[in-house]
């Protein structure tokens, strides 16, 4: 029997760490290191980056292997100041876009996930506007073929998803409760199914790739 071939996933996650979501901070945390430690494939790569925003983005998780364990880095989220929505996603997929072009073809992933996860709405952003996002996602979901989701809570993340060019399906409406912040991201949760469903489309796109 062939062993299955492996697919290189990539997990991008862009999360809100602006003061309403302080109460929730540990809940997230625990919440988000099961998600991760459920993506652990001993047939797949599936490398992690996170980056927290308030009033200010930053980079907390570089290219973390799941395989390895569920990034330690998240005990670093911190929370605080505002909602810089867009400079976070803009710049979350900028970054990430420089990382891939810089890699040699071979090796950039087969798929790749990108989830902004918020409790609020845009109110402190500085550098980029809403239609510089729309332009990004459109961009790299048509030319690369990424995945968005849009997780959101305090709002109807559907119609704000749409201000970005995102389909319904794409977005998930959470409740702001630690009960909310779970079951968004457990297995049967719209998040979770849509990972996997990307992890299929990895596994057929390196297959499709090495059968050239």
């Amino acid at each position: 029997m062939n062993k299955e071939i492996k697919s290189y996933m990539h997990v991008a996650l862009v999360l809100d760490a602006s003061g309403s979501m302080g109460s929730l901070r540990s809940t997230t945390i625990e919440s988000l290191k099961k998600f991760f430690d459920g993506l652990k494939s001993e047939e797949d790569k599936t490398l992690l980056d996170v980056w927290q925003f308030d009033d200010e983005v930053k980079h907390l998780t570089d290219s973390a292997d799941l395989n390895a364990g569920a990034p330690q880095t998240l005990e670093n989220y911190t929370i605080g100041g505002c909602t810089a929505l867009y400079d976070a996603i803009c710049t979350g997929i900028d970054d990430l876009g420089r990382k891939f072009a810089a890699m040699p073809e071979a090796d950039r992933p087969d798929g790749v996930i990108f989830a902004i996860l918020t409790d609020g709405f845009e109110n402190a952003s500085r550098t980029f506007t809403r239609k510089d996002v729309k332009d990004r996602i459109e961009h790299q979901s048509t030319k690369y073929s990424w995945e968005f989701r849009f997780l959101a809570a305090n709002q109807d993340a559907i119609t704000t998803g749409h201000d970005f060019g995102l389909a319904a399906e794409s977005c998930v409406t959470f409740d702001a409760s630690d009960a909310g912040i779970k079951a968004m991201c457990c297995e049967t949760s719209a998040f979770a199914c849509g990972t996997a469903a990307v992890r299929r489309h990895s596994r057929m796109r390196r297959a499709a790739r090495t059968q050239k």
